[in-house]
């Protein structure tokens, strides 16, 4: 497969709705681009969310963990981003049974695809992050489906992308797409989070991080704004999704 370029973020996705919205980040997945990343500042600087000390209830730090790497909440900076996220996700919370449903439906075709390709089963979450498990999403840069991916790197997966057949809306193909590709980017980074990082900002980026950096840590990484949230908003929905209760005094 041939190398992939950075994704472009897409500020301009967000800068279409208001802050609070919260709709889901449709990054164009392995997007091949130029170099120029378009900053998500909008959309995750601090002074854009509502104030964690004063939304109420506080969030509960329960112990989080994604493929069972552990969320470091007594790491520098963590467990901000992890409050900012979910405090902007609560704004949002009507569409919470809607999204269960979709949820519903959509897990039991997919998890036995997870399964087949040995992908953890947090990945599932990734669609929620991506798509807002809407099939016929689309953003801005040309990302589609449930994995929101870009036509060139769908056909890379083996995909029909053209006139009248687009394989990125099919979730049994996609899927397969998709795992294919997260097996690959594990066996080259071995760790999940990489993985999820890699996704979001593309490997080539992620793999010149790593080099640069002297640890493997990827809540350490100097990433782009929008890789640097997406780890947390994919775990926002995996932990409002699967302990709903555990959150229920905070959300509401």
């Amino acid at each position: 497969m041939a190398a992939f370029r950075p994704a472009i973020s897409v500020a301009a996705k967000f800068t279409q709705s208001p802050i609070t919205s919260f709709q889901p980040a449709t990054s164009p997945v392995l997007l091949q681009a130029d170099a120029t990343r378009t900053s998500l500042l909008t959309t995750y600087s601090t002074s854009a969310w509502p104030s964690t000390a004063s939304a109420g209830n506080e969030l509960p730090m329960l112990d989080v963990n994604f493929c069972g790497e552990c969320l470091p909440l007594d790491q520098s900076g963590v467990a901000d981003r992890w409050k900012h996220v979910f405090t902007l996700f609560r704004n949002n919370t009507s569409d919470l049974g809607s999204l269960q449903k979709r949820a519903d439906a959509f897990f039991p075709i997919i998890d036995p695809i997870l399964e087949q390709y040995d992908i953890p089963q947090d990945f599932r979450y990734v669609p929620l992050a991506e798509s807002g498990l809407k099939a016929k999403a689309v953003s801005p840069m040309g990302a589609a489906g449930y994995w929101q991916l870009m036509p060139g790197t769908a056909r890379e997966l083996g995909l029909k992308v053209g006139k009248g057949v687009d394989e990125r809306f099919n979730v049994h193909k996609a899927t397969v797409a998709a795992c294919k590709y997260l097996r690959k980017l594990y066996d080259q980074l071995g760790s999940w989070s990489l993985v999820a990082a890699a996704y979001n900002a593309g490997p080539g980026y992620l793999k010149n991080q790593l080099r640069r950096d002297a640890h493997r840590d990827y809540y350490r990484m100097n990433l782009p704004r929008e890789t640097r949230y997406y780890l947390f908003r994919v775990l926002v929905y995996k932990e409002v999704l699967s302990r709903p209760d555990d959150y229920l005094s905070f959300l509401s």
